[in-house]
């Protein structure tokens, strides 16, 4: 409830807009080729409607970059472009872990099937994959990059 406009602006800005912005950049030309793979970045807090970090604007621009991914795979597919969504979980970098204590990360990594919080690494072959021939009759779809953490 504490969230200011100022806030919420700059985090849609960044997450949801940037989205739009970033494929409206590169659309042209695809449609031009006939051919293309966008590969929206979304979030597990997306689908679960919060995360450790973050918070309800974030889970909200998030949730709007899946509908957004799911609007434009309908427009652009008969331009042969696809367009998907990854929903990354609890992955580690320098900024996650700085705020998570080793208390904090054991109890996360319980939740996770695979036993382990993910890399970038693992959200890099992910996006490879759906912009790759190997994906190509996906279009509109989420792929959840987070080990199992939600099993849905």
């Amino acid at each position: 409830m504490d969230i200011e406009a100022g806030n919420f602006d700059a985090v849609i800005d960044v997450n949801l807009r940037g989205t739009l912005y970033m494929s409206q950049a590169v659309i042209p030309q695809m449609r031009a080729q006939k051919s293309g793979s966008i590969v929206c970045m979304s979030s597990v807090s997306a689908q679960r409607g919060g995360g450790i970090f973050g918070g309800p604007h974030y889970s909200a621009a998030k949730a709007g970059v899946l509908g957004l991914a799911r609007a434009m795979a309908r427009e652009l597919g008969a331009d042969n472009i696809r367009v998907n969504s990854i929903t990354p979980g609890l992955i580690q970098t320098d900024i996650t872990g700085d705020k998570l204590t080793a208390e904090m990360r054991a109890d996360v990594i319980k939740g996770i099937p695979l036993g382990r919080l993910g890399d970038a690494a693992d959200v890099a072959n992910a996006c490879l994959f759906l912009s790759s021939d190997l994906s190509v009759y996906l279009t509109g779809i989420t792929l959840d990059v987070n080990g199992g953490m939600l099993i849905h």
